[in-house]
C-alpha cells in the first residue's frame, strides 16, 4: 500500500570527490525505511499514465529541463508530447573546455558517453538523458520565478529561501538505442537478446529524431523526495547491466529478497578497475514489492529494475562519507567514477549568486558546510539552475 507521505524528487548535476563507503537505507524519523520510501516512489513514478495508445508511464508526462528552462514562457507538456533526449547535463559541466558559462542542453542530444572504457560501452554509441518534474515542482519553480537568471537575482535581493514543496517530484532517466544496447551485452555480460527481448525486459519508447522514431530502453535513472529537508535519494539500474554493483555492491533492505549483493570487481595497485562490469543477475523481487507494484498495475518489464542503494545523510554512522552512484549516469556517461559519488552532498552545493548566477558544480563529498557558499542562496538541492538560463 502507498505511503501517505508525498513524494519530491530531485535531479540533476552530480560530481564528487575520493571516497570510502557506500550508502546504506537508513530509517526515517517515523521509523520508515529510506529504501521503502524510494521503492514506493518508484511505483508511483512508473504506474501506467493512461494514455490510450502511450507507451508513457507518470514521469513521462511530466515537464522537462526543456519545458521548464528553454521554452519561453515556461510550458507544461500537452499530452501525449514527443520524448526529447539531451545529453548528459553532467557530461557537460565536466567538459574541461566549457569555462564559467552556464550549461547548455538541446534536443536530438543522444551523445557518445564521457567514459564508454568505463563500463565497456560499445564506441561511438550514443546514450540520451531526460529529466522531468511534476506538476507541484515545475509550478514552484515558475511561480518564483526560479528559472531565469533575473528571476534568480530578485531571490537574492530578498533573501528568498528556496524550499521545494514535499509532494514534488523529479526524475532522471538514461536511455540507448536497441542496437548499442544488444552489442553492450553481448560483448560485456554475453547476453544475446532480440528486439522483443528487449521489449519484454525494459521500458521502452520512442525518440523522434531527424531520420525517423527511434525505439530507446531504459537502462538506469535515479531521483530523490522530499520527506526529509535533505530529500531521500534513490537510485536504480536494470539488471543486466554490467557492473551494476561494482565497488559499492548494491543495498537494499525492502524491496529485494537478497538485501545486500557484493561487488565483484577490487582495484589494482594502481587503483585500475579489475574483474569490472560482470553480470550480477536478477534482483528477485520481496512479497512487500510485488504486492504494491501489482495493486499500482506497473508492467511486468519495471521488475528488471533494481535499487542500487539509497541515501540520506552526508556520512555514514562511523563518519566516512556516504556514497551513491550510479553506473550508468554517473560512472558511463558523465565519467564520474562510483567510488567519487554522492548525490546528496553534490546537490547541497546547488546555489545561486546576488546576480543569478549559478555555483559551479563541485567536486564534493561527506559533510557539507554552508558557509563554503560564500552568502549565495541554495536553491534546496536542485541543480536545473546550472543550465542556459534565460535573462
Amino acid at each position: 500500500m502507498m505511503s501517505s507521505r508525498s513524494f519530491a524528487i530531485a535531479a540533476g548535476l552530480c560530481l564528487f570527490g575520493a571516497a570510502s563507503a557506500f550508502a546504506q537505507g537508513s530509517s526515517l524519523p517515523w521509523g520508515q525505511s529510506s529504501d521503502q520510501v524510494g521503492w514506493e516512489t518508484f511505483v508511483q513514478v512508473t504506474a501506467p499514465s493512461g494514455i490510450p495508445g502511450s507507451k508513457n508511464v507518470e514521469f513521462e508526462t511530466w515537464g522537462s529541463d526543456e519545458d521548464l528552462y528553454l521554452t519561453d514562457p515556461p510550458k507544461w507538456p500537452v499530452v501525449p508530447s514527443p520524448k526529447v533526449l539531451h545529453q548528459s547535463v553532467l557530461a557537460i559541466a565536466r567538459a574541461p573546455a566549457r569555462g564559467p558559462a552556464p550549461l547548455a542542453i538541446g534536443p536530438g542530444g543522444c551523445q557518445p558517453p564521457n567514459d564508454a572504457e568505463a563500463g565497456k560501452f560499445p564506441s561511438g554509441a550514443c546514450i540520451g538523458e531526460e529529466v522531468r518534474r511534476n506538476w507541484a515542482s515545475f509550478q514552484y519553480i515558475v511561480g518564483n520565478n526560479l528559472f531565469t537568471r533575473s528571476g534568480l537575482a530578485a531571490a537574492a535581493a530578498k533573501k528568498f529561501v528556496v524550499d521545494m514543496p514535499a509532494d514534488s517530484i523529479e526524475v532522471k532517466g538514461d536511455w540507448v538505442k536497441f542496437a548499442a544496447l544488444k552489442a553492450w551485452l553481448k560483448t560485456t555480460i554475453n547476453k544475446d537478446l532480440t528486439d522483443d527481448q528487449i521489449r519484454a525486459l525494459y521500458h521502452v519508447n520512442t525518440v523522434k529524431e531527424s531520420d525517423g522514431d527511434t525505439e530507446y530502453a531504459l537502462v538506469a535513472f535515479h531521483f530523490s523526495s522530499k520527506q526529509i529537508k535533505n530529500w531521500v535519494w534513490s537510485d536504480f539500474e536494470h539488471e543486466l547491466n554490467p557492473g551494476r554493483c561494482d565497488d559499492t555492491g548494491c543495498h537494499d533492505s525492502f524491496g529485494a529478497r537478497l538485501k545486500d549483493v557484493a561487488k565483484k570487481n577490487s582495484r589494482g595497485p594502481n587503483g585500475q578497475d579489475v574483474d569490472g562490469n560482470q553480470d550480477y543477475g536478477a534482483c528477485a523481487k520481496s512479497d512487500a514489492l510485488e504486492l504494491m507494484m501489482k495493486n499500482a498495475g506497473i508492467g511486468g518489464e519495471w521488475r528488471h529494475y533494481c535499487m542500487k542503494g539509497t541515501q540520506v545523510t552526508f556520512v555514514n554512522a562511523d563518519g566516512t562519507p556516504s556514497l551513491l552512484g550510479n553506473s550508468v549516469i554517473e560512472r558511463i556517461a558523465a565519467g564520474v567514477p562510483i567510488l567519487k559519488s554522492s548525490c546528496i552532498t553534490c546537490h547541497a552545493t546547488a546555489a545561486f549568486k546576488a546576480n543569478g548566477q549559478a555555483n559551479a558544480v563541485r567536486e564534493v563529498i561527506g559533510p557539507f558546510d554552508p558557509n563554503s557558499l560564500d552568502g549565495m542562496i541554495q536553491n534546496d538541492f536542485v541543480w536545473g539552475i546550472a543550465l542556459q538560463l534565460r535573462q
